[in-house]
């Protein structure tokens, strides 16, 4: 007989989801969740308006770690509990710095783009129905009197934050209603079409 192996099988250690944000009440909200990153899970999150944040540091992770852990009910519901303001400024001082660089692309970022495509959140179908017609390079507008709904442009947040994408939703003259690209649950903001920069289209 063979003897039976005292080895036992080795399993891969998962990686934990963590979402913060802040509710309608003004309140911060956090949660870590031991599952990894799963569609319900973000989806839920994404529906109470947290952002989700997922193999992005060392840093991140020693912090998030101090979340209590989330759960998400079979109604697609989140328990996503209160938590105390100085340690959600520390998460989010903590994702504005850059990631571990690690080989293939942002699982986080997949999602999100999956989701902005019609993904299986609730909020989704609060939200505008308008496709990014320049993701990459297509479609983008070469100046700004040819700004329409679904080209994507650059908006300046902060000097901390910088500048990130955002899809236009609708333009009023020279009055822009904008999304956030990469974080489609995000409310809509408007900008005055001469503050927003674009991108190089390339050539003709």
């Amino acid at each position: 007989m063979t003897k039976p192996s005292d080895k036992k099988s080795e399993k891969v250690p998962v990686s934990p989801l963590f979402a913060f944000g802040i509710d309608d009440n003004g309140k911060s909200r956090g949660a870590r969740f031991p599952q990894g990153l799963r569609d319900d899970i973000a989806s839920a999150a994404l529906d109470m308006k947290c952002r989700i944040v997922h193999d992005h540091s060392a840093a991140f992770t020693e912090l998030g770690m101090r979340l209590p852990i989330g759960r998400v009910y079979s109604s697609g519901k989140a328990f996503i509990p209160n938590i105390r303001r100085d340690l959600y400024d520390k998460l989010e001082a903590a994702q504005k710095l850059p990631p571990d660089k690690k080989a293939g692309t942002n699982p986080v970022n997949a999602m999100l783009e999956k989701f902005e495509k019609g993904g299986t959140s609730k909020a989704a179908a609060d939200t505008p129905a308008v496709a990014c017609k320049s993701p990459v390079t297509s479609g983008l507008p070469r100046d700004w009197a040819g700004i329409e709904p679904g080209h994507m442009v650059l908006i300046h947040e902060s000097v901390d934050d910088g500048w990130w994408e955002a899809v236009v939703l609708k333009r009023e003259d020279e009055i822009l209603t904008l999304r956030f690209r990469d974080f489609p649950k995000q409310p809509t903001f408007q900008r005055h079409i001469n503050t927003v920069a674009l991108v190089n289209p390339g050539p003709v």
